[in-house]
């Protein structure tokens, strides 16, 4: 007769989740992920079929969560002032955090040797590009922004600028200088 698990998946995911988005998913061992979880060896390859596995499920897990939390794209300020905010969140956080984003860390680490794994983090962009589109679409209809390129190349844009900028605060840029870049982005979307 089988035994029951003793453990909360959903737990064991986040804590998983956490320490790949701290070491990165290459300096994990099997032996970290047991340590962050509370669970042995063997009983994590049973769970979940090994580390890859157990990657795959913690990126799901980062894209549900809303890849950082509460987005200020969903709230009623006007589009560029949500622009804005989205990008002073990320840079704060990143700052304060250093684990930067999961998805922007795991494309730059496993671009080249696991493809796969950098793909399934990028699908974590795809709905912040939508959310940007959107509020690049308002901004233009409230003359906000600028209607010189398509909204969709204005949120790709933005995005680039975004990703940098948490790349940059993971690696100890003041956040003053950061500050001024988020002012410098948000003054290139102006009509």
């Amino acid at each position: 007769m089988a035994r029951p698990r003793k453990f909360d998946t959903e737990a064991a995911i986040d804590a998983a989740m956490n320490t790949f988005w701290t070491k990165g998913y290459t300096a994990t061992s099997t032996d970290d992920l047991a340590e962050s979880t509370g669970m042995l060896r063997g009983s994590l390859y049973n769970a979940f079929g090994g580390k890859r596995q157990l990657f795959e499920l913690t990126l799901h897990r980062y894209r549900a969560g809303g890849a950082a939390g509460a987005n200020p794209l969903r709230d009623d300020r006007p589009p560029l002032e949500r622009v804005r905010q989205l990008l002073l969140t990320g840079v704060d956080r990143a700052a304060t955090d250093h684990r930067g984003c999961l998805a922007v860390n795991t494309v730059t680490e496993l671009a080249v040797r696991e493809p796969e794994l950098a793909q399934l983090a990028r699908q974590a962009f795809v709905p912040l590009e939508a959310a940007l589109t959107t509020a690049v679409e308002e901004g233009r209809l409230r003359g906000e922004i600028r209607a010189d390129r398509a909204p969709q190349v204005l949120a790709r844009q933005v995005m680039a600028g975004f990703h940098g900028l948490l790349l940059q605060a993971k690696a100890g840029f003041e956040p003053e200088s950061l500050h001024a870049t988020v002012d410098a982005i948000i003054d290139d979307l102006r009509a």
